[in-house]
């Protein structure tokens, strides 16, 4: 899975630099908080199904930020 931007390199590359697919996964997890709240946040079929999506967009952005944050502030090996 992944976005026009991200097709000419692997994932991998890209992981944490993409702000596209940040972007979406942030979307992603905003609208499945917003379902989970509007269907009541309870223990319904439809409730847990939303949580699962918020849930998977929510980790999503957070491993793309938590790469992010690495990359930009991990020292290379072999330069000290």
């Amino acid at each position: 899975m992944s976005c026009d931007d991200c097709l000419a390199t692997s994932i991998r590359a890209k992981l944490g630099r993409c702000p596209v697919c940040a972007a979406q996964t942030l979307l992603i997890g905003a609208i499945g908080w917003l379902a989970w709240g509007w269907l009541g946040a309870d223990t319904s079929v439809n409730a847990l199904t939303a949580l699962l999506f918020a849930l998977a967009g929510s980790g999503l952005f957070g491993l793309h930020l938590l790469v992010f944050l690495w990359r930009r502030f991990a020292k290379p090996a072999g330069n000290e």
